[in-house]
């Protein structure tokens, strides 16, 4: 994965005339960063589903929640967001048209209640804004609206309940990292410029048709394999079942 994600131009760029060893640190450690991010994006939406009295997960593929006014009977659909982003057409676009699939199956349900799509950012909006038939409601009133709770309120309950997880949460993954490295590197590295990243092979592997490098591809995957075979490293799963 994180090999695919090798853009060789722009990384090259980044990069300058680091060596291979460098270059597999920023790119685990860019790696590692993006899907913590993206787990804790995941958290919050749980977060915000298992702390609401009337939401629930959505079925629908694109909306992430739903949930139900019990005073007026209405729907109020949500895609959630983990944190701002630049938000542009296609994804109001991508929202609207999974906000009307859901709908059509609201309404086979027989429901006559109204149907509300909401984009709803989690942190960092302030303000609520609506616009072309998308509510986005401020953070402070996505967390009120899903906890049933005033702002003020709501806000401390999930800043509380964020805090209490975080105790829970492994952050040492140092071992696990450094075994990534060595996987990258010896993969990356160039054989006839030990050391060196072999960026020649970097744009063929992301530019050219696969059966012009799947063999070599195999190959540096068996000899990264090698390499940490040869340490003393042992995994999650492996570390499980001697327990």
């Amino acid at each position: 994965m994180i090999i695919g994600r090798i853009n060789p131009f722009i990384r090259r760029v980044e990069f300058g005339g680091l060596d291979v060893q460098d270059c597999s640190e920023r790119l685990v450690e860019d790696y590692a960063r993006r899907n913590f991010v993206t787990a804790g994006g995941w958290a919050l939406e749980a977060m915000a589903i298992d702390g609401s009295p009337t939401a629930q997960k959505s079925a629908t593929p694109g909306i992430d929640a739903q949930r139900v006014d019990p005073a007026t009977g209405d729907y109020h659909l949500y895609a959630f967001k983990s944190g701002t982003v630049t938000r542009n057409s296609d994804i109001i676009a991508a929202i609207k048209q999974h906000g009307r699939r859901a709908e059509r199956l609201i309404r086979q349900n027989r429901s006559s209640g109204g149907v509300h799509l909401n984009y709803s950012v989690l942190t960092g909006k302030t303000e609520y804004t609506f616009d072309d038939g998308v509510h986005r409601p401020s953070s402070a009133e996505t967390w009120s609206q899903m906890f049933g709770l005033e702002q003020e309120r709501a806000l401390e309950l999930a800043l509380a309940i964020a805090a209490e997880a975080g105790k829970l949460v492994r952050h040492d993954a140092s071992v696990h990292l450094d075994a990534l490295v060595l996987l990258v590197a010896t993969y990356l590295e160039d054989q006839t410029n030990p050391g060196r990243m072999d960026w020649d092979f970097v744009a063929r592997r992301s530019m050219q048709v696969k059966s012009s490098w799947k063999d070599e591809d195999a190959e540096r995957h068996k000899r990264a394999y090698a390499a940490l075979q040869a340490t003393d490293y042992v995994s999650y799963s492996e570390a499980d079942d001697d327990e």
